[in-house]
This record gives structure tokens, sequence and C-alpha cells, in this order.
């Protein structure tokens, strides 16, 4: 039988560093926060060929939203290799 979705998690926080994805996990386990990491495989047109890079996005309970917000403040990540989406 299929599990319902109870809508609870959100998107929290894309990147495509992978150091950044290491930081900011080490941030949510010290902190208590549950999460859930998609790992897509971005391919783009670059001088006649393709790259492809990959982006980890953050999903969170969103009855942590706040709590996870408090743990990145304290990280200081630049906004340039951390995208929001809250």
């Amino acid at each position: 039988m299929a599990e319902k979705r109870q809508g609870r998690e959100i998107a929290f926080a894309e990147t495509y560093d992978e150091a950044v994805k290491k930081t900011i996990e080490k941030a949510f386990l010290k902190q208590g926060i549950s999460y859930l990491i998609k790992v897509d495989k971005v391919r783009e047109m670059k001088k006649g060929h393709f790259e492809s890079r990959m982006k980890y996005s953050f999903q969170i309970n969103r009855l942590q939203a706040e709590e996870a917000k408090a743990a990145l403040v304290m990280l200081d990540l630049d906004e340039t290799c951390v995208h929001y989406l809250i």
C-alpha cells in the first residue's frame, strides 16, 4: 500500500558545492534537525558540449524551519554558494 504524503517537508536550500553540503549536514545533525537531501544531475550546454554538475536540495520538516534558519545563520555561508528557498 502506498504511503500517504502528509506535506510535512518543505524545500529549504540548494547548493552545487559538495563541501557546503557536508557543512550544512553537520550543522543540521548538531542541532537535531531532520532533513532529506535530493540529488539532481544538472546538464548545461557550454561551447558545443554538455557539462553536468550535481545539485543538492535540502528538504526539512516544516515545523523546524526556524531552527534550520538559525543553524545556517551561525555558519555564515556565502550567498553565492547557497540558494535559500524560504
